[in-house]
């Protein structure tokens, strides 16, 4: 019975992981979807909200315009096409070439953006 059992677990894991990762990714879309719209909306302070303490003080009125620019035209679906998990926890977003967009952290229960993507 225990093997049976065993069995059935290592046969769920394959599962489970895509799920946690397809959740990931939906989470990770969410974030940027709000601050895309944010950037486009000039939302100052909305856009500090979600980012890491360490990034809030380099976001300004001046930055947002220019990169309102940038981003005119930019899906959430372009900008995020994967999510990897980081060894601490986070979630590193990647574009559809590759590169990585920004790295998400998790900070009193809310997913905060640890980079500026869109400068």
């Amino acid at each position: 019975m225990r093997s049976t059992t065993r069995r059935l677990f290592l046969s769920l894991l394959p599962l489970l992981a895509s799920t946690a990762l397809a959740d990931d990714l939906a989470d990770a879309r969410a974030v940027i979807k709000t601050q895309l719209e944010q950037l486009k909306a000039g939302d100052v302070e909305g856009l500090r909200a979600g980012f890491t303490d360490r990034q809030k003080g380099k976001i300004d009125a001046a930055l947002v315009k220019k990169a309102q620019a940038q981003v005119a035209s930019s899906t959430v679906d372009e900008l995020v096409a994967r999510v990897e998990p980081t060894s601490d926890g986070g979630l590193t977003l990647k574009l559809a070439n590759g590169r990585s967009l920004t790295t998400l952290l998790k900070v009193r229960g809310a997913w905060k953006a640890d980079t500026l993507w869109f400068k």
